[in-house]
């Protein structure tokens, strides 16, 4: 190193790297949107939704949400099968032993 041209080399700046990513290419499976695209686009996001399409928000490159439809509501038998447990225990505890809901008992009293 007689002539000082590796120390020249080690000064030289950083290559600048592109980080932009194109519209709609993200690196999160499934689909992604921004949180901008959220805010412009909300009609068609709901569309999508509500054809049973999940989508993860991100901000900044990160992801800080998931959106998912809403599943239908179940029907009464389900609901009747949910509770059959609950009202069969409830059953089994004697009169004595059972104790007030308290928010039955703040409702009672504020009437």
């Amino acid at each position: 190193m007689p002539d000082g041209s590796r120390g020249a080399e080690a000064r030289r700046e950083p290559v600048p790297v592109l980080a932009v990513t194109p519209w709609r290419c993200y690196l999160f499976p499934g689909n992604a949107i921004t949180a901008k695209q959220l805010h412009q686009e909300t009609k068609a996001i709901l569309n999508q939704l509500e054809l049973g399409e999940s989508l993860v928000v991100t901000r900044n490159g990160r992801r800080i949400t998931r959106m998912e439809p809403v599943t239908t509501a179940g029907s009464a038998s389900d609901w009747t099968e949910i509770m059959a447990e609950v009202w069969r225990v409830q059953k089994g505890v004697k009169p004595s032993a059972r104790t007030a809901n308290p928010v039955l008992e703040d409702r009672r009293r504020r009437r």
